[in-house]
Parts: structure tokens; sequence; C-alpha cells
């Protein structure tokens, strides 16, 4: 039983804009200045009026969030991001990712586009530098995702935009929201159930980072979910992740603001055999993003998928009182978790389409 998340460090992705390119716009891109704070926050301005557009329930950034994950030293993955700038405004933005420990034949990437100015190439602009960048590296294939609704699967514009630039569909995931609270007493009558099926293992949940003796096995399960989680078209290879880039991403956090409240599966060997990850942001706390869940093969069918998620949202409701919302993504065959998510209640948003360009084709 797993779910997929977006690469580890990044945030929701829409590729490009929704109208076709406009002949004859100057379109510069460049990299952003890092050290100049008035252009990373018009960067941000940019990426958040494309990722809201026609979308309300939309998870974004800070610019807090955003300057640390891009001012910071990463050694899981590397990040450049751009602007487009039509006649000194900047229009668009695109951030891509290098893997440095796994999966090296991909890179990552989302571009942005304000409303306002789509339809003058911008988004074309950055797509071809996302392109060309990927081939000077010597990587053979870009992943972008797009967030449309469900009945706009085949011709909404940024799916015909992903096709236009040489992208060809890989996966569907389905975005669904749990709105919170909920009834404590339903919560209670879950975990109860479950229990009856995992007898020896226990649930755990820890705000702020794991113990150190159930961080290897934590590393464990997480690099089982890119092989474990049905990815369509992509062919991924197990993640990287070590206590010491587990340490690394727990500072990141902290400095951005958010907080990880993990929840764990512990076997009777005292390792960790499934988690359930929700994130929680000082700077937008009624929004919480689930970033992933997996029960490690050997040991499903006792409900532990249930079960840790039922008690992550107990935890939560302590820890964060305030939050209204979870956000989450699963692959819409894979039909566990799914199942998992609509028994507690989660409710379908839009879908969230994988597209991958394979650069020697």
């Amino acid at each position: 039983m797993a779910t997929t998340t977006t690469p580890r460090t990044a945030s929701s992705t829409v590729p490009g804009p929704g109208t076709a390119d406009g002949p004859g716009t100057d379109v510069v891109v460049r990299l952003l200045d890092l050290a100049d704070d008035a252009e990373l926050a018009a960067a941000h301005a940019a990426r958040q009026a494309s990722c809201l557009h026609e979308r309300p329930w939309a998870k974004t950034w800070s610019v807090r969030e955003m300057a640390v994950q891009l001012r910071s030293e990463n050694t899981v993955e590397r990040a450049e991001p751009y602007v487009a700038l039509v006649d000194g405004h900047l229009a668009g933005f695109a951030l891509l990712w290098f893997p440095l420990l796994d999966n090296t034949q991909f890179t990552w990437a989302e571009v942005d586009v304000d409303p306002a100015w789509r339809g003058r190439g911008v988004g074309s602009a950055l797509a071809d530098r996302i392109a060309e960048r990927t081939r000077e590296e010597g990587r053979r294939t870009v992943l972008v995702e797009v967030n449309v609704p469900d009945d706009q699967r085949e011709d909404h514009g940024y799916v015909r935009f992903a096709q236009r630039h040489g992208y060809s569909y890989a996966n569907t995931e389905v975005r669904r929201i749990l709105d919170l609270p909920l009834d404590p007493a339903r919560l209670s009558a879950l975990a109860a159930e479950a229990a009856t099926h995992h007898e020896g293992y226990r649930i755990e949940s820890f705000v702020g980072g794991l113990p150190e003796e159930l961080r290897e096995s934590y590393c464990a399960c997480w690099n089982q979910l890119a092989v474990d989680a049905p990815t369509g078209e992509i062919e991924f290879e197990e993640e990287a992740l070590s206590p010491e880039t587990y340490a690394e991403e727990l500072g990141r956090l902290e400095r951005q603001g958010r907080t990880m409240v993990h929840t764990v599966a512990i076997a009777p060997q005292a390792v960790v055999v499934g988690y359930n990850d929700l994130v929680v942001s000082a700077d937008d706390p009624e929004e919480v993003m689930q970033w992933g869940t997996l029960v490690r093969r050997e040991h499903r069918g006792h409900r532990l998928g249930l079960a840790v998620k039922v008690r992550g949202l107990q935890e939560l409701a302590r820890f964060a009182p305030q939050a209204k919302r979870i956000q989450t993504c699963n692959a819409e065959q894979n039909a566990h978790m799914v199942g998992v998510n609509v028994e507690l209640g989660f409710r379908k948003v839009e879908v969230l389409m994988s597209y991958q360009r394979h650069l020697d084709d």
C-alpha cells in the first residue's frame, strides 16, 4: 500500500500557459538572482498567480519557504530556478530539479506563467530552456505534472501545452481534500477496528522528527515509495534517503517554518514497516499536506495503512487544531490507498497528470 508524492522538496507543479503562444514577443530567460530579495518575491508572485489560477484549493509555498528551499545547500536534489522577463516584467518562473543520489536520468520541472502574461511565448521559452539544460547535463527525461479538472483530462490548455512541447502522458493521480476537524469518536472507532488486525505492531506519532533508532528503517520505507506506488509509464528506481539526508531535510523544514508529523507502524522487531507523513506550515497553518504513506509489502494485510493515517489525524488535531484541510494525491489505480482515503472522508477536487519528455526521441 503506497501513495506517491511530488519530489521531496517540490510544491505543486503547473506547467505552461493555458493559451497558445503569441507571436513576436521578446522573452528573456535567465537564472533567478537568489541574492535579490525583490526578484525572488516577484518570482514567487508569478508562481502564486499561476498555481492559484482557477484552483482555489492549491497549496503553494510562502515566500519564506521558497527562499529557504532555493537558497539551501542540498545533497539530495539540486534546483535551478529560472525567470522569464517580458519588457523587464517578471512574467514567468520555472524550476528544474536534478536528483543527485538516485534516478539521475531524470529532471523534474515546473513552469509557471502569470495568467496576465500568458499567450506571449513565456511558457514556451521556459520549456525550451528546461529541455536544453536537461540535455546539457546528460539526462534523458524531463518529468512534469499538470493539475486539471477531472473532466478536462484530454483537452485542458495545460495538457495541450505539454503535448505541443513533446511530452507524452505517463500517469494520473487524483487530488483529494479532507475537511477538518473530524469526529474524535469516529477516529477512535476506526483505530480500534484496525488494531484488531495488527496485534504485535505499535502505532506511534512523532512531531518534528523521528528518534534516532527509527530513522534508518524509516528511510528504507521511504525509499520503497517510488518503486511500490503505481507510476504508470514512468520507471523509477528506489530512492536513496539516509539518516544523514533525512536530518538535512529536517533542518531545512525547520528553517521554512514547517513541522513534520510522522506516524509510523513499528513491527515487533522494533523497525518501521509503515509510515504516514503530514506537514504543517507556520505560514499557512490551516492547509496541511500529506506527503506520503507506505506499508512494506511483507507487512500488508494488517490494516496498518488505515492505522497510521488515523493516528496521524489524531496527532494533528492535538498539535495543530487550527488545521482546516489536508491535501493528498494517489494514483487512481491504487485501489487500496484510495479506499482508505475515501473511508476517511477525502473528496476529489482535481487530477494531477504526469507527463514525460524523452529527449533522445
